[in-house]
């Protein structure tokens, strides 16, 4: 299995047989049971941080046995590819945090208690018999969807609207909210303003702007409205996270 651990990006990919296609953002996870192959993979857009886990068919055996009390020879997980997932990214969280230091002896059983949650949830939510892919909903043209990024890119300083949006994926802004909600697992609100921190990120890196100037470069307007977004989404001052990357 893999789970995305951050960035985004679309992708499309061949997946037990079928051609595919998802928004891969934090969260987003594929399930490939052994057996199951997945090839001609295109990613349109940035590489995403992503964290790949093989786990052992015994072990999902011997979980189903415990925990479910099913008999490990009949246990079949399905193939789910490109689905959110928030239980798989924080489990993937967990192991990221253990692969970025060297274990301790104590780390044992923490790694033994995280593994199981993941068989566990996985037997619970993919299992065959409970596994139903989610029902196709109407969405976002992918070419639409682009000229919503790109506008958004071009205008990230700049005050932008639902109406603006909706326009450019010529849509009702009732509609756009929901499709691009549907098609992105954000609000048009919480992805521009995503955008505008990391956009704000790139330039505090670079130690060249004040931090009004980078208030007003990505579109929050004030530098009190500026650190208080940033901290409210990274947990630091922007003054705090210059300090950080800069040394």
């Amino acid at each position: 299995m893999a789970v995305l651990l951050s960035g985004q990006s679309k992708i499309r990919w061949t997946g037990d047989g079928h051609r595919q296609e998802a928004i891969a953002r934090p969260g987003v996870a594929w399930i490939c049971p052994a057996g199951v192959h997945e090839s001609d993979v295109e990613i349109i857009g940035t590489m995403p941080e992503s964290l790949h886990i093989f786990l052992p068919p015994s072990l999902v055996g011997e979980s189903a046995l415990s925990n479910f009390d099913i008999d490990p020879a009949k246990v079949q997980l399905a193939y789910a590819g490109g689905v959110p997932d928030p239980m798989v990214l924080h489990i993937g969280q967990l192991f990221g945090g253990l692969l970025n230091r060297s274990l301790e002896p104590t780390d044992r059983l923490f790694l033994d208690g995280i593994q199981m949650a993941l068989v566990a949830h996985l037997l619970g939510t993919y299992s065959s018999g409970r596994w139903h892919p989610a029902v196709r909903v109407p969405t976002i043209d992918p070419k639409r969807l682009q000229r919503v990024f790109d506008f958004i890119e071009a205008r990230i300083a700049a005050e932008i609207s639902l109406n603006d949006l909706a326009a450019e994926a010529c849509l009702s802004p009732f509609h756009f909210a929901r499709m691009f909600r549907k098609a992105t697992g954000l609000t048009p609100h919480r992805y521009v303003t995503e955008r505008r921190i990391e956009a704000a990120k790139e330039k505090l890196r670079l130690a060249g702007s004040s931090l009004v100037e980078i208030a007003l470069d990505t579109g929050f307007g004030s530098q009190a409205n500026f650190t208080r977004v940033f901290r409210k989404m990274t947990g630091l001052t922007p003054g705090q996270y210059r300090a950080l990357v800069t040394g």
